[in-house]
């Protein structure tokens, strides 16, 4: 556990080039409060003399053991592939690595980025009644109990899943972290993205007429029994489809919200307060890389870094982002807005790049059913490359109406050329990237070699 950890590095790694370096391991609670203070000021108290920081931050439900095998892994198959393929490393180069761990945890209900599966089963009772605790301390005293009623039923009718949309909704924060106006999480919403995500095929809610799922019509209340065997989204209209719920299908998409929401007050606060340390303390080149929700992480924070930063950062590695399509671009279709992100872009040296695969089942079958919510669109709010909605993810389909140019990703030894910073290069991962999961390989660790050390 991080609490286990004494003060200073968490390990001593070895370059390709044989010399030592420093491995920190940094946790943040939820409210993006660093919890080992006396790590980060030995980590600040050492980075003047460091040529390049390295800031990694891992994703949806990593614990403790999974974000350090994921750190070593990655680190492990860097160096020695350099020891083969290279790049060189700069002058003097005096690395230096951060590893980001912040508690990503909810229920397997979706696809674990330990592993390339699909989970197919609602997860443990254990984990079940623990976020069921959770839930309902954040609630007020007098709903609790409520709550806790609703959550035991075996279904529910619609005025009772709305009532327990409306408190589920209630715990989630409409806090700014991207530097766009928010508004509160709707019942509604939630109502449509439970339904969406239930195993029947979703329904075409843009055939129905609503932009926002939230929008469409819920139907009547029932008045017999429970819905028959044949009662699916697919077979009836959307307001037989919402009459009858199994309220954890409500707790799913909930799950999803918080911890993408969680993501960003952990970037936008900690980790940016940390990035705007190592930029003020040092002149080392700052590298960012993430995964999944761990990319909202170090891209809110460099949104959130002060205007103007102290200087600029000098890459950014995106692996598989669950962001938004849109998240870079300079103007979202949909609201007219800036993406949430397109202000990082002129933050960084050189171009952020973004890697997507169509074996990314989280990213491009369930992302865009959970993750519809207004500010989701933008991060402000198909085979890969072609968007099914607005509400798409980055990592699932690359990025859209951002100017983005798109590459193949690389085998170790073929060269990549970037081109100019102050850019989005989406990264078509398909050919080696085998799931939301499957970012640790050789082609990714030759991409976040090139972007930090290539010339």
């Amino acid at each position: 556990m991080p609490s286990k950890v004494p003060a200073g590095p968490f390990a001593i790694r070895t370059t390709a080039e044989g010399a030592e370096f420093p491995l920190y391991i940094l946790p943040f609670d939820k409210n993006g409060v660093c919890e080992a203070p006396e790590t980060r000021q030995h980590l600040l108290d050492r980075i003047a003399d460091r040529s390049d920081i390295f800031v990694f931050c891992h994703g949806w439900n990593n614990d403790w053991e999974a974000a350090k095998e994921r750190y070593n892994t990655f680190i492990e198959g860097v160096v020695g592939q350099r020891k083969i393929h290279g790049p060189a490393a700069p002058p003097n180069y005096r690395p230096l690595l951060v590893g980001l761990f912040w508690p990503s945890q909810a229920l397997e209900w979706f696809e674990s980025e330990t592993g390339p599966a699909m989970a197919s089963a609602t997860g443990d009772a254990t984990a079940e009644a623990t976020l069921r605790d959770e839930i309902a301390a954040a609630l007020p005293q007098e709903r609790r109990a409520r709550f806790l009623e609703l959550m035991a039923a075996t279904a529910l009718d619609e005025p009772l899943s709305r009532e327990l949309a409306g408190l589920l909704a209630s715990t989630l924060s409409p806090d700014d972290d991207e530097g766009t106006a928010r508004s509160a999480p709707s019942a509604e919403d939630l109502i449509a993205a439970a339904n969406a995500l239930q195993p029947a095929p979703p329904p075409d809610f843009d055939d129905i007429g609503s932009a926002i799922p939230g929008d469409a019509p819920l139907g009547d209340a029932p008045v017999g029994g429970a819905p028959a065997a044949g009662d699916t989204p697919a077979a009836a209209g959307l307001g037989d489809a919402l009459k009858w719920l199994d309220p954890r299908h409500l707790v799913k998409p909930f799950t999803v919200w918080q911890m993408k929401d969680r993501a960003g007050v952990v970037g936008g606060r900690g980790v940016r307060d940390l990035l705007d340390a190592l930029l003020r303390g040092s002149q080392a080149r700052i590298h960012l890389l993430g995964h999944s929700f761990g990319c909202k992480v170090v891209m809110t924070a460099t949104a959130a870094l002060t205007e103007p930063p102290p200087r600029e950062l000098h890459s950014a590695v995106l692996l598989q982002p669950a962001v938004s399509q849109y998240a870079f671009a300079p103007k979202v279709p949909e609201t007219g807005l800036p993406g949430g992100f397109y202000k990082t872009l002129a933050r960084i040296e050189r171009p952020v790049l973004a890697t997507f695969s169509a074996h990314d089942l989280a990213l491009t079958k369930t992302f865009h059913w959970a993750l519809r919510r207004a500010h989701d669109l933008g991060e402000q709010p198909l085979p890969a490359g072609e968007s099914p909605s607005p509400y798409a993810a980055l990592g699932g389909f690359g990025p859209k109406a951002s100017n983005e140019t798109i590459v193949f990703i690389h085998d170790p030894g073929e060269t990549y050329d970037f081109g100019p910073g102050g850019r989005i290069v989406g990264i078509r991962g398909t050919r080696t990237i085998d799931g939301h999961g499957g970012i640790n390989n050789p082609s990714t660790w030759w991409l976040a070699s090139n972007a930090a050390l290539a010339q």
